[in-house]
């Protein structure tokens, strides 16, 4: 399929030029297509059954609290009233809509970081299958493995701190890991190990916001459950994300060794 679309699309070795631009789009269009669906394949077998009955004891902190105090409104829970797809082909449907995006979102990443590499650091020799393995791992990394040290994936109902806090945390996590592990790549001084360690640390040093009590609410038991609902949700997003990152970081690699000119 991409061979149909990039045929008429002469090959160029400018990173800037319109026709570069075209071939990396189409390029992340066909790895957001082969990465979303592989990656919901594994959320819809491993992700979706959890959160769906981490959904059912969200309940449970609502009827917990209501019980404690009548004083607690429908609007203090809304996050357990809003709207939300149903459970399904629906839902199905959104996941692997929003895979889809998401995967060509980051292929487009890649594939612009990969071209860059190889056109302003002379890294064309390189790009090949064990290098997109690499980047790929180096998108886990940056995505999820970092940030998740401070900021882990949670459960539907699970208390946190305010979102606005999580978010700009990640994002920090995300820059610093990124940009560490791409000067990494591309650098070569020996300092270079130093800088990426220090860009890995920092974001942690800084700290992550984190709550007292995530499970505050809910009763000992279902606590319980969620503690370990939590740990197992940990680890298949985490299965899901590499398994994504790799596919993508090896289609990646193939895609831009075929369809750019890496040659000057």
């Amino acid at each position: 399929m991409i061979c149909v679309i990039l045929k008429d699309f002469p090959a160029t070795n400018s990173i800037g030029s319109p026709v570069i631009f075209r071939r990396l789009v189409v390029i992340a269009l066909v790895g957001g297509l082969i990465g979303g669906a592989a990656v919901s394949l594994i959320q819809w077998w491993q992700v979706t059954p959890i959160i769906v009955q981490a959904e059912k004891l969200e309940s449970l902190k609502a009827e917990t609290i209501q019980a404690v105090s009548q004083e607690h409104s429908e609007g203090s829970h809304s996050h357990g009233d809003g709207w939300r797809p149903q459970d399904g082909l629906e839902r199905t449907a959104y996941m692997a809509l929003s895979n889809i995006l998401t995967a060509f979102g980051f292929t487009l990443v890649l594939a612009v970081s990969m071209a860059g590499a190889a056109l302003k650091f002379k890294k064309n020799s390189e790009v090949n299958v064990a290098v997109g393995a690499m980047w790929g791992l180096g998108g886990f990394v940056t995505f999820f493995a970092a940030p998740s040290v401070g900021v882990a994936p949670e459960l539907p109902g699970v208390t946190s701190v305010a979102l606005e806090l999580r978010q700009w945390w990640w994002a920090g996590a995300v820059i610093c890991s990124g940009a560490g592990l791409y000067l990494a790549y591309v650098l070569k001084t020996r300092w270079k190990w130093g800088l990426l360690v220090g860009l890995l640390s920092a974001p942690h040093i800084y700290g992550a916001p984190q709550a007292q009590n995530p499970y505050q609410g809910f009763p000992s038991e279902v606590a319980v459950q969620l503690s370990k609902m939590s740990k197992d949700f940990f680890l298949v997003t985490g299965l899901s994300s590499l398994t994504l990152w790799l596919v993508l970081g090896i289609f990646s690699a193939l895609a831009v060794k075929r369809y750019i000119d890496l040659e000057n």
